[in-house]
């Protein structure tokens, strides 16, 4: 089964305050059919990213509706039970608008950003799945960005696109690039 975390955010209506999503949805690869099993994150949020061992699922990082806005928390979902619930280790640092990847040992989210208008990080944080501390091992992303993707082999993690603002400017400029990390030695290349 593949749960999609289900967090998010819905733009403010002209009369009212943004909402952002707790809710937890699944998918069922035997039929595809969709559902949302009742067990929610702790708290709405949104622009974080996924990374899953084959017994847990991870929630890291995103924005959140109340100071400080931003967040270095993991949120753990349990697959034989679906609920989540707060592992006692967070991110070792705050930001949002991040990609995620894992190998079957690791999850690594990366890139995004601390608050606005900062530049964007190029930084790799990891979690590792067989005791769930974390750390950041030292082997950033080639470029700073943020809004990416990611993606894995068995063997590299991809993070793709994103784009950086160009402060005080409105322009931004979006990236094509993909950067590479190797699971066998956490480096990084492009």
């Amino acid at each position: 089964k593949l749960f999609d975390f289900g967090a998010g955010y819905n733009y403010p209506p002209p009369s009212g305050p943004a909402v952002y999503y707790n809710t937890v949805d699944r998918i069922d690869f035997s039929n595809e059919t969709t559902s949302a099993p009742g067990n929610n994150l702790p708290e709405g949020v949104s622009w974080g990213a996924a990374v899953s061992s084959n017994s847990y699922g991870y929630y890291g990082a995103g924005y959140i509706p109340e100071s400080p806005y931003v967040t270095n928390e993991v949120i753990r979902l349990d697959f034989s039970s679906e609920t989540t619930s707060l592992p006692t280790n967070n991110l070792p640092q705050a930001r949002y608008f991040v990609g995620a990847t894992s190998s079957s040992s690791y999850g690594y989210f990366g890139g995004g950003e601390r608050v606005p208008t900062t530049p964007s990080l190029d930084t790799v944080d990891r979690i590792d799945f067989s005791n769930e501390t974390t750390s950041a091992p030292g082997n950033n992303l080639p470029q700073g960005r943020e809004n990416l993707a990611a993606c894995s082999s068995n063997s590299y993690g991809y993070f793709g696109g994103g784009l950086t603002p160009n402060s005080p400017s409105p322009v931004v400029t979006r990236y094509n690039t993909i950067d590479r990390i190797d699971f066998s030695n956490e480096t990084t290349s492009a």
